[in-house]
């Protein structure tokens, strides 16, 4: 073969091999996510939070298409973790998944924080579980069985009655502090900092009077016949608890309180990329061996998106600015 067929045979296999080249290197480049995605927590190992991302991360592995691996970064009441998560970088933080808690998140609201932080901040993809608030008592109380009975009592008992709440700022301390905001009279003293457990021990050795806490981790404890729970702080009744009445039901004030999570991506992310993830975590929500976990577990699985879930937030913060949880007595 002559030098200059062998050229010419050479710029003709170049030319037919480079666009199927380029091809595959643009559909691995199109391939999203390529790698292992984090998903971090807010919170220490062992909370509500923890148990949902570590039960919730094998069957998102699954749908995603690659491993999912949970870091749990804890400390200033969930924000060491938020404020890294509004700073994600839409391209080298595109494999990053976070847990955010409301209304503990909208704590930002309070001035004293100073944090320049707000719901703009994030790039909110889907609510994943909202778990309501519930307020129980020691069975038997001689005081009070009844959230009727309960507010009179503190009404004529100002200051006197202890709440056991978790954080400062939290689903249950607002629930509280709502109560406190819009019925008048009602006063109490909040115990704060402690865990589910360490709360029934406060309300099982008479530390603390009642209990402010969520249903998917109380129902158990209530079915042994020594939590008596007064009220749901739900839009309706639980279907774990039929016959509890809700809080707006057995005293005509709204309170309506819960602990919801939501999953965020960085800010900035691309549409396309953000619709990846979520179409994935609703596969995952959907798959029936995981909402039968979840069910057992007494947790609500909820999937609100997209302006639905704006609106939803927007509402909440509006509702916190109001009450001023900050502002009231401890």
């Amino acid at each position: 073969m002559s030098i200059f067929k062998s050229k010419v045979l050479q710029v003709f296999f170049v030319g037919l091999v480079l666009p199927f080249a380029m091809l595959s290197t643009s559909v691995q480049a199109e391939k999203y996510p390529n790698g292992p995605v984090t998903m971090v927590v807010p919170w220490k190992p062992g909370g509500g939070t923890d148990r949902t991302a570590r039960l919730f991360a094998p069957y998102l592995s699954k749908t995603l298409g690659v491993p999912v691996k949970v870091v749990n970064m804890g400390g200033g009441g969930g924000w060491v973790a938020w404020a890294k998560m509004a700073k994600w970088d839409a391209k080298k933080d595109d494999h990053m998944l976070g847990w955010v808690n409301f209304p503990h998140m909208l704590s930002y609201l309070n001035p004293k924080m100073k944090n320049k932080n707000n719901l703009d901040s994030f790039n909110f993809l889907t609510g994943h579980s909202l778990d309501p608030c519930i307020w129980g008592v020691r069975e038997g109380d001689k005081r009070f069985q009844t959230l009727k009975e309960f507010i009179a009592y503190v009404k004529a008992h100002p200051n006197e009655i202890k709440v056991s709440v978790g954080g400062f700022g939290s689903d249950d301390h607002q629930a509280v502090a709502f109560a406190e905001k819009f019925i008048p009279g009602f006063k109490v003293k909040k115990i704060f900092g402690n865990n589910d457990a360490k709360k029934l021990q406060e309300l099982y050795g008479k530390t603390a009077d009642a209990i402010g806490g969520n249903i998917s981790y109380f129902v158990p404890h209530m079915l042994e016949a020594k939590l008596r729970p007064i009220a749901v702080l739900g839009k309706q009744r639980a279907s774990q608890l039929p016959t509890v009445p809700t809080f707006v039901e057995a005293s005509g004030v709204q309170n309506f309180n819960f602990a919801a999570r939501v999953l965020v991506a960085a800010p900035g992310l691309s549409a396309e990329k953000s619709k990846v993830l979520t179409a994935a975590i609703h596969k995952a929500m959907d798959t029936p061996e995981y909402g039968v976990r979840e069910l057992k577990g007494h947790n609500t699985l909820w999937k609100v998106q997209g302006a639905e879930l704006k609106t939803f937030l927007e509402g909440l913060a509006g509702t916190v600015a109001k009450v001023k949880f900050w502002d009231l007595p401890k």
